[in-house]
């Protein structure tokens, strides 16, 4: 009995590989490129859009697009020191004691770093990052959660 050619390729280490379009399709990428905001945590207790107003949802609207332009390399570098923060101001939140109650938030990792990101000189989005998914958390039109 012969060994498939295709068999015959596989590594020999036992480890399993994956193309790049698999690893894409499957959502196990380790790219650093094209972020994209998932809501799957999102807190409507908190604050909801159906309390902004039609400017507010615009600049949401904006702010997803500019994310998606961007890459994550370039998000973490638009943070800093208070007046020296660029584009989306990448802030991470150093605990998470002042973030507001959330159902789900002890059932994720203490691992995950949570951040803000701006939205507009005021509103915020806080969230965290799982590959290259935004995890948006909490809306933060006022600037509450963390006011600096």
């Amino acid at each position: 009995m012969s060994i498939p050619k295709r068999a015959s390729r596989l590594p020999k280490d036992n480890a399993i590989y994956l193309t790049k379009m698999e690893q894409s399709f499957l959502g196990i990428t380790d790219s650093l490129d094209s972020p994209h905001v998932n809501l799957k945590y999102y807190d409507p207790e908190f604050e909801c859009f159906s309390e902004w107003t039609y400017d507010e949802l615009k600049a949401f609207s904006e702010f997803t697009q500019k994310l998606k332009r961007l890459t994550w390399q370039q998000i973490y570098r638009s943070g800093g020191k208070p007046g020296d923060k660029t584009g989306l101001g990448y802030t991470p939140h150093k605990t998470r004691t002042y973030l507001p109650k959330h159902p789900e938030l002890d059932s994720i990792s203490l691992d995950i770093t949570f951040f803000e990101l701006r939205m507009t000189q005021k509103a915020r989005v806080h969230g965290f990052r799982v590959k290259s998914a935004f995890f948006l958390v909490w809306l933060d039109r006022n600037h509450q959660i963390y006011p600096q």
